[in-house]
């Protein structure tokens, strides 16, 4: 997958696979852990209150997270660490059954989330940062983990229908101590930035840069403000309109699956075109799929828009990611892909407690709207001002 031209390759396919175990995890739950917690009583709010529990870890961690990797000058112990702390967290969730215990450990799931996002994108930044095709080869690293989610996503509905809730969640918890285990083949990348050296400043030292990044972030926020709200009910929207949990399963594997190819081309298009246009496009294609929402989910068009799901998706994850790895040199890569998630997170925590009350006040519908058209305002007036090329000078 990573050519011999990328002098990281080993690295970078060893990292790819840590990053593997992990969507595969996130692929046997996340289609289905509202409804194991529903299951265990919770009501619709309580579970936005779940959700919005593991996004609050997400949000206090992840700019210590990655400042730490900065001082440390290694991302491996964070990535380590955190793949550890996840599988335990899962391990109670899928076993433990008291609310309050469930609040913890989402915590803790959130505060694992934050340091393996952090640790992962500083890392890949590293990697990568001497070739001209990141965009490429970050689509090709992304593309893995959307596959390995897309690939358990199908089973994790089957083995919920055949054995219950709570067993593709211990699963899980395996696949991500698997993870912490393939770590040990990753080589930290060589040459790094100094202070001293003849680079040129900080992309956000200047006045323009420093606004464009408070615009990017902006984006950032209001995105995961729309998968907060949306993510985590639409599982329950689908059951509650009769759908049993291997099709819930199948509809969201479908999504991931189209991602694959959608990431890698995605890489390639802001490589040769920038990344505003995609970013742009991924906001609306994403709004005007939560607003279709409305209309199409109890009909055959949920097949059709769960595909055009995955390629609005695609084309934001892939060039915010590559946005977030050059906004600064090595030395501060850490604290940016740290930042971004804690910006990530904010909007995450957001949207599931605005959108869990939204629910369980009017319904998913309405939740789902409303996060669709902040999402296309938000491109209309803000992603549009974004530079529509990065720079590509800031690594030596």
């Amino acid at each position: 997958m990573f050519t011999a031209r990328t002098a990281n390759a080993r690295s970078l396919r060893f990292l790819a696979l840590s990053q593997a175990s992990l969507f595969a995890s996130n692929g046997l739950t996340i289609p289905l852990m509202a409804n194991h917690f529903g299951a265990l009583g919770a009501a619709p709010a309580a579970v936005g209150l779940l959700f919005a529990a593991q996004q609050a870890g997400s949000l206090v961690a992840p700019y210590i997270w990655g400042a730490g990797s900065d001082l440390l000058g290694r991302r491996r112990p964070i990535i380590m660490l955190a793949l550890a702390l996840s599988a335990l967290s899962l391990v109670t969730v899928a076993f433990l059954q008291q609310y309050a215990v469930l609040l913890v450990a989402q915590f803790c799931i959130g505060i694992a989330s934050a340091g393996f996002s952090a640790g992962n994108l500083a890392l890949v930044g590293d990697l990568i940062e001497d070739d001209t095709s990141r965009g490429r080869l970050l689509g090709m690293f992304r593309m893995t983990g959307s596959l390995a989610f897309a690939l358990t996503a199908v089973t994790g509905g089957f083995i919920a229908d055949g054995y219950g809730l709570w067993v593709p969640i211990a699963i899980a918890a395996l696949l991500q101590g698997l993870g912490c285990f393939a770590t040990i083949g990753i080589r930290e990348a060589t040459k790094p930035a100094k202070d001293g050296d003849s680079t040129p400043a900080d992309p956000v030292d200047t006045h323009t840069d420093r606004r464009h990044a408070m615009m990017f972030f902006g984006v950032v926020f209001i995105w995961f403000y729309g998968m907060g709200a949306v993510a985590w009910q639409w599982p329950g929207m689908m059951h509650a309109l009769g759908y049993p949990q291997s099709s819930i399963s199948a509809l969201w594997a479908l999504a991931a699956l189209g991602e694959v190819p959608g990431l890698a081309l995605a890489g390639i298009i802001a490589d040769r075109w920038g990344r505003r246009p995609l970013l742009m496009s991924g906001l609306i294609g994403q709004g005007l799929v939560y607003v279709l929402y409305r209309l199409v989910a109890p009909t055959w068009g949920i097949v059709p828009l769960q595909m055009f799901r995955s390629l609005s998706f695609s084309s934001y994850e892939t060039p915010a990611l590559l946005v977030a790895t050059e906004l600064g040199l090595r030395q501060r890569r850490g604290r940016y892909a740290g930042l971004y998630h804690t910006v990530a997170a904010l909007g995450g925590v957001v949207g599931a407690s605005v959108g869990g009350f939204i629910v369980g006040a009017w319904d998913y519908t309405t939740s789902f709207t409303i996060a669709g058209g902040l999402m296309i305002v938000v491109s209309l007036t803000i992603a549009r001002k974004l530079p529509v090329k990065q720079s590509t000078t800031q690594t030596h």
